[in-house]
Parts: C-alpha cells; sequence; structure tokens
C-alpha cells in the first residue's frame, strides 16, 4: 500500500513538472499572451502609411532648356500656347539698375508651333500693361494684328494658321528705347515636343523659389499639371526664383485658364 502512494506521488508531481515547464509555458504563450513580434506587427498594421507630397515636376528639362536658349519647339497636337510676359520684362539690359528678373522678356522669346496654334500672351508684368503687334514675314508697315492695351494677370490671343516666320513686339518703347521682342515660326514638321501626350495647352510661370511648393500644389488643384521646373538667382537682388512649365492635358477653356493663372499669379509678392 505504501508503495503503491509513493508511486502515485512521484506520478503526480511528474504531471505539475510536465504543465508548467517548457511545453506548458509554450501553450501559455500562444494563447495566453501578446508576443513582441504581435506588437509589431499590430503597430504596422495600425498606424496609417505615409503620403508623398504631390510632385511638382521634374527639375531642369524643358523649363531649364527655355531659360538658358529662351527658345521652345511645341509639339504637334498642342492646341494653345501660353507666353509669359515675366514681372519687370519691359525693363532692358543696360540701365543703372538692373531692375529686370531674367533676361528676357518674353518666356519663351522665340517658339516653333505648327499651323493652327493659338499663341496666348500672359502678362505678369505687375502694373504695367501690354500691347503686342504680330507681323508677318518682310514685317511691313503695318502689323497683322494687335492685342490691344491688357494689364497684369490678364491675356490677349492670336492665332497662327498661315506657314511662316512671324515677329511680335510689345508698342511701348521703355527706358533707353528697350523694345520687348519674339518670334514665332510656324511649320508643318512634326515637333519632337515640349510637353507631354495628350497635352492641350502649355505655358509657363515664374514663381518666388521659396514658395514654390505652395504655388504648384495650387496649380494641381486646379488641374494644371507640372511638366518641369528650373530654379535661378534674379538679376535684381539675386534672390532666388523659379520656371514652372505646366500643362493642361484636357481641353479646358482658355479664359478658364486665364483666371486661373490670375488668381495663382496674384500670390506672388512680386511688385
Amino acid at each position: 500500500m505504501g508503495s503503491v502512494l509513493f508511486l502515485t506521488s512521484i506520478i503526480g508531481l511528474l504531471l505539475v513538472l510536465v504543465y508548467f515547464g517548457p511545453l506548458g509555458s509554450h501553450h501559455m504563450n500562444a494563447h495566453g499572451s501578446v508576443s513582441q513580434d504581435d506588437d509589431d506587427d499590430s503597430a504596422a498594421f495600425e498606424q496609417p502609411a505615409q503620403q508623398s507630397p504631390p510632385s511638382i515636376g521634374t527639375s531642369g528639362g524643358i523649363a531649364k532648356s527655355i531659360y538658358d536658349t529662351h527658345e521652345s519647339n511645341v509639339e504637334d497636337g498642342v492646341q494653345n500656347l501660353f507666353i509669359l510676359i515675366p514681372n519687370e520684362a519691359h525693363h532692358g539690359p543696360g540701365e543703372e539698375d538692373e531692375a529686370r528678373y531674367l533676361n528676357q522678356p518674353f518666356v519663351p522669346e522665340s517658339v516653333e508651333v505648327s499651323p493652327g496654334a493659338n499663341v496666348v500672351w500672359f502678362n505678369g508684368d505687375v502694373g504695367h500693361e501690354h500691347n503686342i503687334a504680330v507681323s508677318g514675314d518682310g514685317g511691313g508697315p503695318s502689323p497683322l494684328y494687335q492685342t490691344g492695351e491688357f494689364s497684369e494677370f490678364d491675356a490677349r490671343n492670336y492665332t497662327f494658321n498661315e506657314i511662316g516666320d512671324f515677329s511680335y513686339a510689345d508698342t511701348v518703347a521703355y527706358e533707353n528705347g528697350f523694345i520687348m521682342r519674339g518670334n514665332i515660326s510656324v511649320t508643318d514638321s512634326s515637333q519632337p515636343g515640349t510637353s507631354g501626350d495628350n497635352a492641350q495647352t502649355v505655358g509657363l510661370l515664374m514663381v518666388p523659389t521659396e514658395n514654390l511648393a505652395q504655388y504648384t500644389q495650387d496649380l494641381q488643384s486646379r488641374g494644371f499639371v507640372i511638366d518641369s521646373t528650373h530654379n535661378f538667382p534674379d538679376l535684381r537682388d539675386g534672390d532666388e526664383q523659379t520656371l514652372v512649365v505646366w500643362e493642361v492635358p484636357e481641353s479646358s477653356d482658355i479664359s478658364t485658364i486665364i483666371a486661373d493663372l490670375a488668381a495663382v499669379s496674384q500670390q506672388f509678392p512680386y511688385s
């Protein structure tokens, strides 16, 4: 009888050791507690993914090319090309105090487009009116077209249906006789393109680099696509400015685009 009790006690002790030993501990961990790995997985699931900021286009590219060469070739299919009259564009070289931001009165100055292209001059020159006169091959005493005076953040346009070389100029002569001039070449050859696929309208803006993200985000919220940007030190104080090449992929009313550009441009600290 004593042997039976002793043997029973030994078996009971072994059962206790097995239950609270490694096997039992593993059982509790799997079903009664949360491991460190479980904590990591839960955190990764519950934390929202980081969202990337809106893209503002590639640095350099078309914007840098236009800044360097003052020229642009517009691909077939682009219906509207906006040429920017940048702020202080009416100041020429050789003035006692350099007052312009960059050394081109129109951005771009010279363009190559296809027949039927609608060229739009957008006035970003704060506080100054402009009147653009378009002349055909060989010039002539009378221009083909004059925009009439239009003020800041407004625009005027002319559709070039005929193949040929055309010049355009502001009719106002500024300090030291400076005249703002540019050229437009209309050809029927297919262009390699300075805009993305399916772009109906392309153009440029000059903005202070310091608030570039704010302005490009505003443009994007209005349906503009930012193709490329180029930063440069202005000729006035050396502050950094940015040329922004923008596109409107889908067909849009020109008056709406002009109104949107005006709304964005009115935020610029130019005077």
